[in-house]
């Protein structure tokens, strides 16, 4: 294997905490093959039920996709192994607001590793603009998303030059 694909498989087993209380939760990174599971599982589910998609429907997905998405990233800190093993369990053990909390905290671990336009504030992308500016082979351009990277491009493409 690579070493491009070595370095980035170390990145997806990145390990964080979350919080419901007292309980603490170890995070795992999810990678693409996650989301496209929890999506896919996600769609057989409603299939399976016999709802349609649409407007109506939106909301119910969205959260059917998070416990989707739980599941797969929440693990037992002593064990390492997965704490749900089905959406279903978090439905039956979870509030709608632990569920909630534990999904930010995720979306925050997540931030932390996967740098995108879409969660990066405008002093966040000016301190990563100023990097690149200094260091253009910066190594946290390898975590950087495609609208991310078009950002930069267009912001240094249009900066006067010397």
């Amino acid at each position: 294997m690579s070493q491009l694909l070595e370095r980035l498989r170390a990145g997806s087993s990145v390990r964080g905490e979350a919080r419901v209380g007292d309980i603490a939760f170890e995070l795992r990174l999810l990678t693409e093959a996650d989301y496209l599971e929890a999506g896919t599982a996600t769609l057989e589910h409603f299939k399976a039920a016999g709802v349609e998609f649409g407007m109506a429907s939106a909301d119910l997905f969205e959260d059917e996709k998070s416990r989707q998405l739980l599941m797969r990233a929440l693990y037992d800190p002593e064990t390492s192994k997965a704490v749900f093993e089905s959406p279903s369990l978090i439905r039956k053990v979870l509030t709608r607001d632990q569920k909630f909390a534990l999904v930010e905290q995720y979306v925050e671990f997540e931030k932390c590793y996967s740098p995108s336009e879409r969660n990066m504030d405008d002093a966040a992308f000016q301190a990563l603009l100023d990097e690149v500016k200094k260091t253009p082979e910066t190594a946290r351009l390898n975590d950087s998303s495609s609208a991310t990277l078009r950002r930069l491009i267009t912001a240094l493409a249009g900066q006067p030059s010397i």
